[in-house]
């Protein structure tokens, strides 16, 4: 009895030995290679930033030049690997008569192998506070901070964040989720498969949303806020509801109102539609929103 006790105890200790060998030898092994430019002019239109499989963090600073800090990084089980395969991602930091270009790649040059390592970049990217950004991303996310000029988006299966920007927004942005605080300026969004949610934002915001839910609460400081909406519920909260004017239809859901304001909807039977039309006042800002199939809820956190 003693011998199979024994024996089987070291058959447990081997197996296990086994197991954690494999485990040791799956563990991945992370190459980092990094490029640290300066682009001293500045130039008209800024910079345009051409991510894949990329995260791309552009941040205002008060310096009169541009800084690029570019991580390139391979990892896989096998360091020998990860180290050949590192020089697959290819990068080119280009100069135009108006404009810098940021880029990247994945390719094999020597012999066109599939790649077996899992390849991205990391931009770190530093701009005077006024500077042009454009950002073109897939497959990774965007983070843009302090940034107060012109300011260009186009994500595809990326994530959004959006922190102090005083200026224009002009984003095109799919299947991601999207956050912003403190937006001023004026804002115009084409958002399509992608939640989102804003907060604490003023100036002119315009938003052309499908399959997507949207979660907004602008500041009194808001100028207008123009929501077209398919497929998707909009969640809209304020201060009090007085501080804005609204036009407000929802074509075969409802309107979800605080119960003391909830009289104000009006249902059109033949059109399968709920409005809320409100004017509380000339000086006030005008909050329109469309939305179709779902619904819209407005809260007011101090009513």
């Amino acid at each position: 009895m003693n011998i199979l006790r024994k024996f089987v105890c070291c058959l447990l200790l081997v197996i296990t030995c086994q197991i954690l060998l494999a485990q040791e030898r799956q563990k991945l092994q992370v190459v980092t290679k990094t490029i640290e430019k300066d682009l001293r002019d500045v130039l008209d239109s800024g910079i345009l930033i051409k991510g894949r499989k990329a995260e791309v963090t552009v941040t205002g600073w008060d310096k009169e030049y541009i800084r690029v800090e570019m991580d390139l990084i391979s990892k896989h089980p096998n360091k020998k690997v990860a180290v050949e395969e590192l020089e697959y991602i290819q990068y080119a930091i280009s100069k135009t008569e108006h404009q810098y270009v940021l880029r990247n790649m994945f390719y094999s040059v020597a012999n066109k192998t599939k790649i077996r390592s899992s390849l991205s970049v990391k931009y770190r990217i530093y701009v005077p506070l006024s500077q042009s950004v454009t950002v073109n991303n897939e497959y990774g996310s965007i983070d843009l901070l302090n940034l107060y000029g012109q300011i260009k988006i186009d994500g595809n299966f990326c994530d959004v964040n959006m922190e102090r920007l005083f200026g224009t927004v002009m984003a095109k942005l799919s299947y991601g989720e999207i956050t912003g605080n403190h937006i001023d300026g004026r804002t115009n969004m084409q958002v399509t498969r992608s939640n989102m949610k804003l907060i604490d934002f003023a100036g002119e915001m315009r938003i052309d949303n499908e399959y997507g839910n949207i979660e907004i609460s602008p500041s009194t400081l808001l100028k207008s806020l123009d929501v077209k909406s398919r497929h998707g519920k909009v969640n809209l909260t304020v201060n009090r509801l007085d501080a804005f004017n609204y036009n407000v239809s929802v074509n075969g859901s409802y309107i979800d109102l605080p119960e003391a304001q909830s009289d104000k909807v009006k249902l059109n039977d033949l059109e399968n539609s709920y409005s809320f039309k409100v004017e509380n006042g000339l000086s006030k800002a005008h909050i329109n929103i469309n939305n179709l199939l779902f619904p819209v809820k407005i809260v007011a956190k101090n009513d």
